[in-house]
């Protein structure tokens, strides 16, 4: 019998199959894929926090040598812009998805995980309400694997998933449609003074424009819009997606050659939560937990839950499991709920003209932000409230009254938003308080979460 059987071998899956086999666990990773190849519906952004936890497994350096990091992200609204400077050995990395998971597929084998690829979950094994084991298929042979945990790591439309029917909470639909494609990196990139090698994530007018440097010298560029617009990009999206480039100054002179890759796109999505543990399954990764990808947190969350999982699954028992799923979610509600303000279509607003002029200008303000990013403080606390108000004030003295019904809403959401953290911390000394009464058992600490982060809401960009 296996300890573990991990249904998917991307980011998150083979990540955990790491962990798990140099825990000596004996672990098999299923992936329905051809792998490695290509996941193109990812930005490949890395933070200095996700780098770090590559670092744990002495594969940063692997990935800094073919994916050369990234100095800096330019952020920003209209022609207020500024960006963030990333310190050496801090920096950030955006690698092609075909080659990060190559690295994490090789060094799980290496680690002593077995993986099997083209093979696809079609039934789970279950004695009672407990998962025993799954059902697999490889090439039309069915086959019974028998494991005390199946992990399903495969995906937002994850199979594992919808057969355990795992509970989703906290969901909406993106606002947005996306295109995007990638572009060959000009020769002067790394020294022009307007981009230095950085990245770029700011918002102009509705759209959100998007330039991720990655590997194999190019540039992934792209512009997510409002759905309503999606009448005009039907059967034009190419050209539509270079016309808005072009009308661009800060993207313009980097498309000026054809695209190196077809046009790719996400039309609908959905983000949310779901259920992440029960008797003898888990969920990590996408299949657990999906939210707007505008500040690109998807791939260092996915190492962060793997590490987390991992451990609950050596601790060993289902109360384990259920303190990883509690945790994932105290420590995620912060990172979704500022990933649904930045993606949403008033992000660009009077009051948020107002914080990024400070942020631009403001090296404490910078700094915080950039302590957000390695995970030592929420993207909440760059800002103070008391802060907010008095430049809110200031502007409304000054006749700025457009900034008022963002400032009501922005209270309104902080409220909402530092209500549910309480809850979802609630909820996870709840389960670590179950845990320590259980026979047997002792109190699971909080090991995996990173970092200790001060979560005080505020207002960030």
């Amino acid at each position: 019998m296996l300890d573990t059987l991990i249904v998917g071998a991307r980011c998150a899956g083979a990540t955990l199959a790491i962990h798990l086999a140099r825990a000596g666990k004996r672990v098999l990773a299923i992936d329905a894929s051809n792998l490695p190849s290509d996941q193109p519906m990812s930005t490949h952004w890395i933070s200095p926090y996700g780098m770090a936890l590559l670092d744990e497994l002495s594969l940063g350096d692997k990935v800094r040598r073919f994916a050369p990091p990234v100095p800096s992200m330019m952020y920003g609204v209209d022609d207020i812009l500024g960006r963030v400077e990333y310190p050496v050995g801090g920096r950030c990395s955006c690698p092609r998805r075909m080659d990060l998971d190559a690295l994490l597929l090789e060094e799980a084998r290496a680690s002593g995980a077995q993986v099997r690829t083209r093979t696809r979950l079609v039934g789970l094994l279950r004695d009672g309400e407990r998962v025993t084991g799954a059902v697999v298929e490889h090439d039309g042979v069915r086959e019974e694997i028998r494991a005390r945990v199946v992990v399903g790591a495969d995906g937002a439309h994850s199979t594992m998933a919808e057969l355990v029917g795992a509970e989703e909470y906290h969901g909406y639909d993106c606002p947005r449609a996306m295109y995007w494609a990638y572009w060959p990196r000009p020769d002067w990139f790394d020294t022009d003074p307007r981009y230095r090698g950085g990245a770029m994530n700011c918002t102009f007018g509705d759209d959100v424009v998007f330039v991720f440097p990655t590997n194999r010298d190019l540039l992934l560029i792209g512009v997510a819009f409002p759905k309503t617009e999606l009448p005009e990009w039907k059967g034009r999206a190419l050209e539509k997606l270079t016309e808005t480039l072009k009308g661009n100054p800060h993207t313009a002179p980097l498309i000026a050659d054809a695209p190196a890759s077809k046009l790719l796109g996400a039309l609908k999505l959905r983000f949310f939560f779901r259920q992440a543990a029960g008797p003898g399954w888990a969920l990590v990764g996408d299949a657990g937990l999906f939210m707007d990808p505008s500040p690109g947190f998807g791939i260092t969350d996915a190492l962060r839950d793997a590490r987390a999982l991992a451990q609950a699954i050596v601790d060993g028992d289902d109360h384990a499991l259920e303190c990883y799923w509690r945790q994932r979610d105290a420590t995620s509600i912060d990172l979704f709920e500022y990933s649904r303000g930045r993606g949403a279509l008033g992000h660009n607003n009077p009051l948020s003209r107002i914080l990024y002029r400070k942020l631009a200008s403001d090296p404490v303000l910078q700094a915080r932000l950039l302590a957000s990013q390695s995970r030592q403080c929420s993207p909440f606390a760059v800002f103070d409230p008391s802060d907010i108000k008095q430049w809110a004030d200031e502007a409304i003295a000054g006749g700025e009254t457009g900034v008022i019904q963002p400032l009501i809403d922005m209270s309104r959401r902080g409220e909402a938003i530092r209500a549910e953290m309480a809850r979802r911390v609630r909820l996870e000394e709840e389960a670590r308080a179950r845990r320590s009464r259980a026979p047997g058992s002792d109190e699971l600490e909080s090991s995996v979460a990173g970092v200790e982060r001060d979560a005080s809401v505020g207002e960030s960009m």
